[in-house]
């Protein structure tokens, strides 16, 4: 059930909640389980709420992090407009960052991953976006089976959507959409911030105005365009991480069938996973360490399902002797099944930020912090009775400015003439930042743009047989002529966009790139590419269906070991990667027990007529 307003006390600090939560230790260890889970990510937490509500089992649900709720800080959380302050805090994130990247100028990139309840999830920016349709078709391709077609993907989107307008007087959407859900576990909806609504309007109007259509649902009939996007905050502005969605709500069920399903699932945070157990092919249980370093054995009867990501699970794997057998030797560890593909084909969105300095109307009064203070700083807001009474409006009444995750519009164009699809990204945020997370305390606003199908490849490798060790991710970003001429073109739109007429009344000057820039040089493009962009912290594809799992999640050439999250797929989606990870999980879930929703056989898509021709 949707969360009522008298329960905003309980959901921001939920120590009640906290009695079904455990840090493992031998008590959990002793157990025996159906299905172990490793991971309570953004698949993890749907993996383990179907098995044990939908199907009956007993599961062991294991998180290295901690829980994201009943701590002084669970807040930051929950809240969607405090979304920067768990990216930039190692706390609840595995703070990852990527080798030295050679073709961006040696620069090692941020790689916030989520080590807590709901994972990624639980600090992402909470843009809820499918992708086009034509990705799962290509998936279906990829991997040798249709039914990751979009066709057979789309009842499981919908299956876990409950989609909501807040927009409109009800704040509800009835299921006339034969695209979106209603009765989904996973919250989705539109916010609008009034205090920066006529800057966000600008940016629809000036993607309009440079000569590309506008789209009211970019998860429907038509990606390409510009319009509101979608987001996993809930009907009362907390954030719908898949822990807010499948996992507490199971826990603090009155339902007589809810509590009885609850009762077969265990929760155990702080469990680091070392290894996964065999006996020959057979996977029998993890081998865990608790937050004390002490190291368990815990068993599954039925199949361990690793839901780590696209960084654990493929690390997990080698770690327990599956993968390259020339690396795994590197490491002193023992090639227990050789399949080569393990950590490789690792993808993600590379992205840049075109941003300028406003007359007014931004995020600035609100967001804008004192630097130079290490870890207060973001504590330190410039004009604190705005962030006072902000927050407060949250805490309160689940509204205002903290309520949102203020990617509120968007767009996704095509790069050139010949792309049957878009393959670039625009989230608008009505603020400059510097860097990538600290505001400018100036009113100013940006595109946050990339392009969304690359074609460089790079790895996870271990850095060493010691599970702790944080593992080498290599993006081997603009590796490809084609990567850096597609950022290129984006670049070059983006500014085109930029500069229209709906802009005129808010825009002051260039900040970044800024006004000496020399826009006709492709060079001096290339350079500020290479200098200023970041990864879209999209990490997926290590474990890819086809070449390291089968079209169900399961281990190539091994037994009761499944893979379930983003690194199954066989490539990425246009966007961003939580909503099809939790469609992923969705749809695995169902197959181990060889369940599979009917195809909407009725499901169309938009391609523009003349997309071989014109670029727009």
């Amino acid at each position: 059930e949707p969360a009522r307003s008298s329960d905003r006390a309980h959901l921001v600090c939920c120590r009640a909640d906290m009695s079904a939560v455990q840090r493992f230790g031998q008590v959990v260890a002793a157990k025996q389980f159906d299905y172990i889970v490793v991971g309570a990510g953004s698949a993890g937490c749907v993996v383990a709420h179907r098995l044990v509500r939908d199907h009956g089992a007993s599961v062991l649900l294991m998180e290295a992090g901690r829980s994201n709720r009943g701590d002084w800080d669970s807040w930051k959380n929950l809240m969607p407009a405090a979304l920067t302050f768990n990216l930039a805090d190692n706390k609840y994130n595995w703070d990852f960052h990527t080798v030295p990247q050679r073709n961006l100028d040696g620069r090692r990139l941020h790689q916030p991953r989520g080590k807590i309840l709901g994972g990624s999830s639980s600090l992402n920016a909470m843009a809820y976006v499918r992708g086009h349709a034509l990705d799962y078709e290509r998936w279906a391709q990829e991997c040798g089976s249709d039914h990751w077609g979009y066709r057979h993907v789309l009842p499981y989107f919908r299956k876990a959507q409950r989609f909501y307008d807040a927009g409109l007087a009800t704040g509800a959407v009835a299921d006339t959409s034969p695209y979106r859900g209603s009765k989904g576990l996973l919250a989705v909806g539109r916010r609008r911030t009034e205090v920066v609504r006529a800057i966000n309007d600008a940016f629809v109007q000036a993607g309009v105005q440079a000569g590309y259509p506008y789209t009211e649902d970019m998860n429907g009939f038509q990606q390409e365009g510009f319009g509101q996007m979608d987001m996993t905050v809930d009907e009362k502005g907390v954030r719908a991480s898949t822990a807010n969605g499948y996992l507490w709500p199971l826990l603090r069920s009155a339902d007589p069938e809810d509590r009885r399903a609850a009762q077969r699932l265990t929760v155990a945070t702080q469990a680091s996973a070392h290894r996964v157990l065999f006996e020959g092919a057979r996977a029998v249980g993890v081998e865990v360490a608790d937050a004390n370093g002490i190291v368990h054995k815990v068993l599954a009867d039925a199949e361990v399902i690793l839901c780590a990501g696209a960084v654990g699970s493929p690390q997990l794997l080698m770690l327990s002797g599956i993968g390259e057998k020339a690396e795994l030797g590197e490491h002193g560890i023992e090639c227990r099944h050789h399949l080569p593909d393990v950590g490789k084909n690792l993808q993600d969105h590379l992205e840049f930020y075109i941003q300028y300095l406003a007359k007014h109307t931004s995020l600035f009064p609100y967001a804008a912090t004192f630097g130079g203070f290490g870890p207060l700083s973001k504590y330190l807001f410039r004009r604190p009775w705005n962030a006072v009474a902000a927050g407060a409006m949250w805490f309160l009444a689940g509204k205002g400015v903290s309520a949102t995750n203020h990617f509120e519009v968007g767009g996704f164009v095509r790069s050139d003439k010949g792309r049957r699809h878009p393959d670039i990204q625009y989230h608008f945020i009505p603020g400059c930042v510097v860097g990538q997370l600290d505001f400018l305390p100036q009113h100013g606003y940006q595109a946050h743009c990339g392009t969304m199908r690359p074609t460089s490849r790079g790895t996870v490798r271990l850095a060493s047989r010691d599970p702790a060790a944080a593992p080498l991710i290599d993006p081997n970003f603009l590796a490809t002529d084609e990567d850096i001429v597609d950022q290129r073109n984006a670049f070059k739109l983006t500014m085109e966009i930029m500069r229209q007429p709906a802009f005129d009344q808010f825009r002051l000057k260039p900040f970044s790139p800024d006004e000496n820039f020399d826009h006709s040089s492709d060079s001096a493009i290339d350079a500020w590419i290479r200098a200023n962009s970041h990864s879209g912290y999209h990490l997926s594809c290590t474990c890819p269906m086809g070449r390291v799992v089968d079209e169900d999640g399961k281990v190539l050439g091994l037994e009761r070991v499944r893979v379930i999250d983003a690194s199954v797929m066989p490539s990425m989606t246009s966007g961003n990667l939580n909503a099809p990870t939790i469609m992923l999980a969705e749809k695995l879930v169902d197959a181990i027990h060889g369940v599979r929703l009917p195809p909407q056989e009725n499901a169309t898509w938009y391609e523009p007529l003349d997309w071989e021709t014109m670029q727009r």
